[in-house]
């Protein structure tokens, strides 16, 4: 009996630590990808000077924007936990997602702090494609959420106008009075679906940072 169980143990760990190699050579694959596809989009004003893995599913990007308003740029890279498999199963059951934030420091430090979230609700289409065996869902009303007791008209709409006019889909913005002064989340996956020239990343951030609460740039 205590030989299968140790044969058992035997067998699970080797089980364990192919699972845990594959996914993060996987993992590893993945945030090259990523990387590159950073580099293309951010080409015309800067590059990507260095790498720091925290673990095998979260990396730092750090950036170098000469001539930008940005001071100490990230970008902050989150994937999912695939090398540990309970860790991933409570990763999807809380339906969390891969994620890239931009962190930067402001020329000029908002005067106070600001966080914007974003909630989607989505439908279901009545009649299915025959082609694909999924329902296609369509987005029913998005809602912003923000820390800020009184919401600014100015604000809300610069935000709104970067969102309808650019296929930049936020998650989150902060603006912050202590470093990062200034951050903002996207779906990993919703960004890497374009071609890294087709979204203008920079551009779209300089407008969400120019609605800092009282930031000028």
């Amino acid at each position: 009996m205590l030989e299968f169980a140790l044969i058992g143990l035997v067998v699970g760990a080797v089980v364990f630590a192919l699972w845990y190699l594959s996914c993060v050579r996987l993992n590893h694959r993945r945030g090259l990808r990523v990387l590159r596809w950073l580099q293309d989009a951010i080409a015309d004003h800067g590059q990507v000077t260095g790498v720091a893995w925290i673990d095998p599913a979260h990396f730092r990007a750090r950036l170098s924007l000469p001539g930008s308003a940005f001071h100490q740029p990230f970008f902050d890279v989150r994937l999912a936990p695939r090398y540990i498999p309970v860790r991933w199963a409570l990763w999807c059951c809380r339906r969390r997602q891969e994620t890239i934030t931009f962190e930067a420091n402001l020329s000029c430090p908002p005067g106070e702090s600001l966080e914007i979230g974003r909630a989607r609700w989505f439908g279901l289409n009545r009649r299915r494609n025959q082609e694909s065996s999924t329902w296609p869902r369509q987005t029913i009303a998005t809602l912003y959420i923000s820390t800020q007791p009184s919401w600014e008209p100015q604000l809300s709409g610069r935000i709104n106008g970067v969102v309808e006019t650019r296929d930049f889909d936020f998650l989150s913005v902060s603006f912050r009075t202590r470093p990062p002064h200034f951050s903002v989340t996207v779906s990993l996956w919703e960004t890497l679906r374009h071609p890294s020239g087709e979204l203008a990343i920079l551009e779209s951030l300089r407008e969400l940072a120019e609605g800092s609460p009282t930031s000028r740039m």
